[in-house]
């Protein structure tokens, strides 16, 4: 098992040396894009710096392991620790996230005016962050999420069995009383928007406005977002669990670097005979 885990972290990092010089290129790709979107402006440096950590990250991994330099496997499995202790701090962070839920999901008139009070005093200070929601926004437009919808259902299908994200980010809030028209177009009523209410009046029939600028559609997204982070617990323990594994691994590389430096000095050479534990 021990010769076997200097193999094992060669072959894991050639792995993600691959992964990050794909996240290096897609960043590239953006910044070289003469009219890139907001939504794309805003990955690009993360994706850039992620690909960039994993190179470095696989790099040592990959001569640690497969050279037998323990100087460079230390480092590599003090930065895994790093990464699974964030682990941790992400796991009870999505926890607290996740602590405040919405109980009330319908859409009536007047449940909006204290509209991200349910939420951690956290959320309440990012929710109503118009830069934030603005960089949120644009990437929805860019995946053309309301053009997905079907074109050729009845009208109680749009206000009634639409998905959460699409049902307040795609068709007017039902309050509003928009008469339907299409998928993608709703009439004002005669008698005009509801007055007073800032939803009903943002909503256009504009593929890239919609209700994108309305309060249901932001509380709608936040909702679906806390939702998913709870869904994400499963995937972050078995993140862990696999990283915990490798960080196993990789102390056994390093017990075998060190098994072969006193076997044949800190230069890896040996004049005469096999070593005493074995190597040839």
């Amino acid at each position: 098992m021990i010769r076997c885990s200097n193999c094992f972290i060669t072959l894991l990092n050639f792995i993600t040396l691959v992964a990050s010089a794909m996240l290096i290129l897609m960043s590239m790709s953006f910044g070289n894009n003469t009219n890139p979107s907001t939504c794309q402006k805003v990955t690009q440096h993360p994706m850039l710096i992620l690909g960039v950590v994993l190179l470095v990250i696989s790099l040592m991994g990959i001569v640690g392991a497969a050279c037998h330099v323990s100087f460079l496997l230390w480092i590599y499995l003090f930065m895994l620790f790093c990464i699974i202790t964030g682990m941790i701090i992400y796991s009870l962070f999505n926890l607290f996230f996740t602590l405040s839920h919405l109980e009330n999901r319908s859409h009536e008139k007047g449940e909006w005016e204290d509209k991200f009070q349910e939420y951690s005093q956290w959320m309440k200070n990012v929710v109503p962050d118009e830069k934030q929601w603005d960089k949120i926004k644009s990437c929805m437009i860019d995946a053309k999420m309301c053009k997905y919808i079907p074109a050729d259902r009845t009208e109680d299908y749009y206000k009634n069995k639409l998905p959460k994200i699409q049902s307040g980010c795609c068709i007017p809030p039902a309050y509003c009383h928009f008469q339907f028209q299409n998928a993608s177009t709703w009439i004002v009523p005669k008698a005009g928007a509801v007055e007073g209410d800032a939803d009903c009046k943002a909503w256009s029939n504009e593929q890239n406005v919609m209700c994108y600028n309305c309060n249901l559609c932001k509380k709608t997204v936040f909702d679906s977002i806390k939702e998913y982070a709870g869904h994400t617990s499963l995937i972050s323990l078995i993140i862990f669990i696999i990283l915990s594994i490798i960080y196993s691994i990789g102390c056994c590389a390093l017990t075998n670097n060190s098994y072969r430096e006193r076997a044949y000095g800190y230069h890896g050479y040996r004049p005469y005979g096999p070593g005493p534990y074995g190597y040839p």
